[in-house]
């Protein structure tokens, strides 16, 4: 019985180091927006994909941006503006 009552607060404990993936995978969402597996079929495809685009109707991957097609922000005429070539 003692032994049952020692193991009842370390479960939350247990569960990271059983299953550090876990924990590494909410590390890795939560820093980039992507899951592990979202960063793997990104890098299988050489496209930016998310498993989450689904829920809002887009395609999963989409073509990844070159530097210098990434938008800019503009602040003094307020517009986002796509560097010429």
């Amino acid at each position: 019985m003692g032994v049952l009552a020692l193991a009842g607060p370390m479960t939350g404990c247990a569960m990271i180091v059983a299953y550090p993936m876990t924990a590494a995978s909410l590390a890795t969402t939560a820093a980039t927006g992507k899951s592990p597996t979202d960063h793997a079929i990104s890098e299988s495809v050489d496209k930016d994909c998310s498993v989450w685009k689904v829920l809002d109707g887009n395609p999963i991957c989409e073509r990844r941006l070159k530097p210098n097609e990434i938008p800019v922000q503009d602040y003094s005429s307020k517009k986002k503006l796509v560097p010429a070539n």
